[in-house]
């Protein structure tokens, strides 16, 4: 299953070591709203308006488009916080006018698993509609937990190795994957693992074209961004990043003192890309699932960790701190206002 990729190595460790052009530095973001406990997910609502998830109360809360206070919606029942467990990340429904569905990523007391919320007219209560997917192993780290849609209108699901190396190598486990869904839960194949290998997903992204990326944190040696191929194996945990010779070969490697990399968008040309210990948001020019420009790093200890970004539906992204989430390493002292979400203008 293994692919071995011997020679790529140098060029790799390097990240865009040949890179034509540096993007230009964006402006400071705005601050959409404050006082948010420990928050993970964030998924935009047709209406421009966006619901965030707290990761430790299990809470949704809904924040207007133009900013402003965040309303809570509900508890999303069954949740269970860990270290790094809990109600992590949630996408709204590509007809949620009509459906009123949103889904999540839920860390449970026995499994983890993705469900379908339905959220009331007036935005002020949320039922658990149906579980989509279980057998997700829980542990207290790794998790995972990024949802999103993808352009195939499937459910793309990224799982951490419940902290078990092991698991991401095991084809009858569910962690440590990438996996694909369909919104009624029902998997392609009857086989819902995209691909595998993975030690801990937090970011999924699509370029223009449909490529898949996906960001991923390794152990001590090195962090990737990779784009995902149906049936492929990452290397975890023979390989971490350009460590080892099993694999696909990452298209891009930061050392983890710089990154820890989580929630990731794409705009403007390029993969954004927010980083817990490294405490920035990286900008890494990409297309057709090649690197094309120098990776950049932008407001280096600013903002503190920077767990979620999402291009909203203007064309601007929206970054979410998780500084008041002291329970997961690289911490950071909260700031006045913490947690907060920012909104940052971008152009190529």
């Amino acid at each position: 299953m293994a692919k071995h990729w011997w020679g790529v190595v140098a060029v790799l460790a390097l990240g865009a070591c040949s890179a034509p052009s540096t993007p230009d530095s964006p402006v400071a973001p705005t601050e959409i709203v404050s006082g948010l406990d420990a928050p993970w997910g964030l998924t935009f609502l047709p209406d421009g308006s966006a619901l965030v998830s707290e990761r430790v109360t299990g809470a949704i809360k809904r924040v207007p488009a133009g900013g402003g206070a965040a309303e809570t919606v509900g508890v999303v029942p069954g949740v269970v916080a860990s270290s790094e467990g809990g109600l992590l990340g949630i996408a709204a429904s590509k007809d949620f006018a009509r459906d009123r569905t949103v889904f999540a990523s839920v860390s449970g007391r026995d499994e983890n698993t993705i469900v379908a919320l339905r959220v009331a007219p007036d935005f002020r209560s949320l039922t658990r509609q149906r579980v989509l997917l279980d057998g997700i192993t829980t542990a207290d780290r790794h998790h995972g937990g990024r949802i999103v849609i993808g352009p195939d209108d499937h459910l793309w699901i990224g799982t951490g190795d419940a902290f078990e190396p092991a698991n991401a190598a095991d084809d009858t486990s569910l962690n440590g994957k990438i996996l694909r869904i369909r919104t009624d839960g029902t998997a392609p194949g009857g086989n819902p693992i995209h691909s595998s290998g993975h030690r801990n997903v937090q970011g999924i992204a699509f370029g223009p074209d449909g490529t898949p990326y996906a960001s991923e944190l390794g152990h001590r040696t090195w962090d990737e961004v990779n784009v995902l191929k149906p049936g492929a194996d990452y290397g975890w945990p023979e390989t971490e990043g350009v460590e080892g010779s099993t694999g696909e070969a990452p298209i891009w490697t930061v050392h983890p003192d710089d990154a820890s990399p989580s929630g990731m968008a794409y705009a403007a040309g390029s993969l954004w890309i927010g980083a817990l210990g490294g405490q920035r948001l990286w900008q890494l020019p990409v297309e057709a699932g090649a690197v094309t420009g120098e990776a950049v790093a932008h407001f280096a200890g600013d903002y503190g960790r920077i767990r979620t970004v999402e291009a909203a539906p203007d064309g601007s992204l929206w970054l979410v701190t998780s500084n008041t989430d002291r329970a997961t390493w690289g911490g950071t002292d909260p700031r006045p206002g913490d947690d907060r979400i920012l909104r940052l203008e971008v152009s190529r």
